[in-house]
């Protein structure tokens, strides 16, 4: 113990030199004093190497922090103080230390996926074991590609209702049908919904996993599949008629405009925003709620311009849609620039087919009206 605490004492003191050369030589000199006796050390006195890492850390160039994440990245005895500093850093720096470190928490993680860009939520999506509450932030606001990597994580633990979601994704990318029909933990119900809509030759994969089971396990899936249209029946008597109402008394008062869109949005009333969003812009509420749940930019780029809503509406729904408190100003910018890289006709062509899937429906037409 009198040792250890020599060598901390030692180090506070390097700590002091203003030379960057220096400096670089005593975080080499006291990540290698760690890593020798690092079982050896104490909780608090891990952290206070931490502490000192992580300071000099922070005035280092990219390439040294780069290759102080690489040596801690898969250590169980890291510092957990100087782990989160490096998952929030660049990301060639963060990336492996997401990806690896067993001493980020579920709630780091759930961080991480909440406020950084996807690339590290990508990095989180192939660790070796990701929790449901994890998932569920990472299928709440993961691209795409993210989610492919998430399904395609055996060590990837999805709750029901981020499954759900997922599947309802797949239904307009085929990159996410293939891992999603692997998965064993795939609702027999879900694997049944998929059929409808997935290729011929993943069809042929659905019917031999259904034949293969138990006559027991296809009678809880068919009861699943009861309860879950009866309980969005009820979603939609409840919500979605209550909406309708609303939209309806909203136009009568001529009161159903764009300033109304952007109060629903920053209220939070997002199945109210859904219907009259789906009203002003004449698509089906599916639609709709499909693009507030996935938070599609390009979706409400797409609605403005055809619907001839004014550039400050489509602002104002997009950084509403897509609040995320860390967006650089690049990203907000290129964020707002959608609006202007999508033309009126292209945004014509799209909204054709979205309009045929309204009229085709006439219980989204009902609803919509």
């Amino acid at each position: 113990m009198p040792e250890k605490h020599a060598n901390l004492r030692r180090v506070l003191q390097l700590a002091k030199t203003p030379s960057s050369e220096q400096r670089r030589e005593l975080l080499r000199e006291v990540t290698d004093l760690f890593l020798a006796e690092t079982d050896a050390y104490s909780e608090v006195e891990r952290e206070h190497f931490g502490a000192i890492m992580g300071r000099i850390a922070k005035e280092m160039e990219l390439a040294v922090r780069e290759d102080l994440a690489h040596t801690l990245a898969a250590l169980p005895t890291a510092p957990h103080a100087l782990i989160q500093q490096l998952a929030y850093d660049e990301f060639s720096v963060a990336h492996e230390v997401i990806a690896q470190s067993p001493v980020l928490a579920d709630g780091d993680l759930v961080e991480i996926a909440n406020t950084k860009g996807q690339e590290y939520l990508e990095a989180i999506a192939v660790r070796p074991t990701v929790s449901p509450v994890v998932s569920d932030a990472l299928v709440t606001r993961g691209s795409d590609t993210v989610l492919v990597k998430l399904v395609s994580n055996s060590g990837a633990e999805l709750s029901r209702d981020a499954i759900e979601k997922v599947v309802e994704r797949s239904e307009n990318n085929e990159a996410l049908q293939t891992p999603l029909i692997a998965r064993h933990d795939l609702p027999v119900d879900l694997l049944n919904e998929m059929f409808s809509f997935v290729s011929t030759n993943l069809r042929t994969q659905i019917i031999q996993k259904i034949d293969g089971l138990p006559q027991e396990v296809l009678d809880k899936a068919l009861t699943q599949t009861r309860d879950r249209f009866a309980r969005e029946v009820r979603q939609i008597k409840e919500s979605d008629r209550r909406a309708r109402v609303f939209v309806s008394e909203m136009a009568r008062k001529k009161e159903l405009n764009e300033s109304l869109l952007v109060h629903l949005m920053r209220a939070g009333q997002t199945t109210e925003f859904a219907h009259a969003f789906a009203r002003l812009a004449d698509i089906d509420v599916k639609t709709a709620h499909r693009i507030v749940q996935t938070r599609n930019t390009e979706g409400i780029a797409i609605v403005c311009r055809s619907a001839r809503f004014d550039r400050a509406t489509f602002s104002a729904l997009a950084l509403l849609l897509d609040a995320s408190p860390t967006r650089s100003s690049e990203a907000t910018h290129d964020l707002l620039a959608l609006y202007d890289q999508v033309t009126p006709e292209s945004a014509q062509r799209v909204m054709r087919f979205w309009k045929v899937r309204r009229d085709a429906n006439p219980t989204a037409v009902a609803v919509a009206n």
